[in-house]
């Protein structure tokens, strides 16, 4: 979907990228390549793989089964340049993704059941595997002589009762796949990183940006500045509703060399009505997450357009900040809860390690890639909604075409800032309710033992 940029004359000749993710890496190499004239300065708090970035992590998604077909087809695309790429593809692992919902009528179900469809339609028939009854899904992870707990036993109506494996997804190592990108920045002479200082605000004179301020005191300057900054986005600009940044709690389990071996063919399983997303071992750990309504850090900072104001807005608090930091106790009874029916031998286990995982989140998971409403020379690429990295070989360049005016309609109606429509977000979708204020429920380790 990306197409050929305008002449090199037309495009900024010093732009500074705020954030080191799959937003700002992506872009900063497609400017690289497109426009090698302009200077590309990337600036983040620390230097990549930013360790409390939504981007690096030991595992994430790459899967193309989306209910919305332009997804659907962006990421087959993107997931088939990953496998062929020799430096990305050596982390990546095709082990399958088992898609699962309840089966009771909800926006859930009938998210799966849309996703299901648009699967059967785009994928080869020996690829898809369907899970039919709660018996078979169970099967696939833990053995053909396997039998999940009976309603009495489990104490409540079950969760996991039908689904579909998609052989053809797979799962990459987050953390590897950033330090690959960053590499290939450092080869061309001209990116340049300035990390270790975050960004203070950005620099705007008479409604034009004109660069940024660092925490330091520095000013840079730059004829563009891309917002690229996931969660912490919301700080440099105010984005309202379009964007808020949520957090979803992950944890891991330390496994056994027999339970890596028993599970060496698990597919990552997610369910869609519960939110919970069980990943294959991998180097001797499980990792788990929940979609859930999550957490908010709200604070109350300069409103970004006229210091003179204030507002309100969550902000990622992260183990880099507040490193005793763990999930709140109703999420870890939830995950329990949840792993007691799919993965018992899991659910009492003690957490090996857990963290709040940061997301620039948006209601209908869609992307903000688009220039500022009201200020110029600002472009922003933010709002990954928690599945923005299956996209890393084709979002810089579909940025770069945003800053160009050359986006496609669909997409630049779908990334748009003033983006309408009813809110769903069934491209990555989450629990129903409002966030929890973390204050009120985050644990230390101190005060957990």
């Amino acid at each position: 979907m990306a197409s050929a940029a305008p002449s090199e004359s037309k495009f900024a000749a010093n732009v500074i990228i705020i954030g080191a993710g799959v937003f700002g890496l992506s872009t900063a190499l497609a400017i690289a390549n497109r426009h090698p004239s302009t200077s590309v300065t990337v600036v983040d708090r620390c230097t990549p793989p930013v360790p409390d970035g939504s981007s690096v992590d030991t595992t994430r998604c790459i899967r193309w089964d989306y209910p919305d077909p332009i997804y659907a087809q962006l990421a087959k695309q993107s997931q088939l340049l990953i496998e062929q790429d020799p430096e990305l593809s050596k982390h990546f692992f095709k082990r399958g993704m088992t898609f699962v919902c309840n089966g009771v009528p909800s926006r859930f179900t009938q998210g799966w059941q849309d996703q299901y469809n648009l699967t059967k339609d785009l994928a080869q028939p020996e690829h898809l595997v369907d899970l039919p009854t709660r018996e078979t899904l169970f099967q696939r992870i833990h053995g053909k002589d396997a039998k999940p707990l009976n309603r009495i036993v489990l104490g409540r109506e079950p969760q996991w009762n039908v689904a579909y494996t998609n052989k053809e997804d797979a799962f990459i190592d987050a953390e590897a796949g950033i330090q690959v990108y960053y590499d290939r920045c450092l080869q061309y002479p001209s990116i340049r990183f300035r990390c270790g200082t975050e960004v203070d605000h950005i620099n705007i004179d008479k409604g034009i940006a004109k660069g940024v301020v660092l925490a330091d005191g520095s000013n840079l300057q730059s004829d563009m500045v891309i917002v690229a900054a996931g969660a912490w986005s919301s700080r440099l600009v105010s984005l309202g509703s379009r964007v808020y940044p949520i957090g979803h709690e992950v944890v891991w389990f330390k496994v056994t060399r027999e339970e890596e071996m028993r599970w060496k063919a698990m597919s990552i399983t997610t369910n869609d009505s519960t939110g919970l997303n069980i990943f294959p071992p991998y180097r001797g750990e499980v990792k788990v997450l929940r979609r859930s309504p999550g957490v908010k850090n709200s604070i109350t900072i300069p409103k970004p357009e006229n210091r003179s104001e204030t507002m309100e807005i969550s902000y990622p608090r992260t183990l880099v900040t507040n490193p005793t930091d763990i999930i709140p106790a109703n999420a870890e009874a939830a995950i329990r809860e949840d792993l007691r029916e799919i993965m018992p031998s899991l659910a009492s286990r003690p957490f090996d390690r857990t963290k709040i995982c940061w997301i620039s989140t948006t209601p209908t998971a869609d992307f903000l890639i688009a220039p500022h409403p009201s200020v110029g020379g600002i472009h922003l690429a933010t709002g990954g909604s928690a599945h923005a990295w299956k996209f890393v070989p084709v979002l810089g360049d579909l940025v770069v075409d945003s800053i160009m005016g050359n986006l496609s309609k669909e997409l630049e109606d779908k990334w748009a800032f003033d983006k309408s429509g009813q809110s769903s977000d069934q491209a990555a979708p989450r629990m129903d309710g409002a966030p929890e204020e973390l204050r009120d429920v985050v644990r230390t380790i101190q005060s957990h033992f």
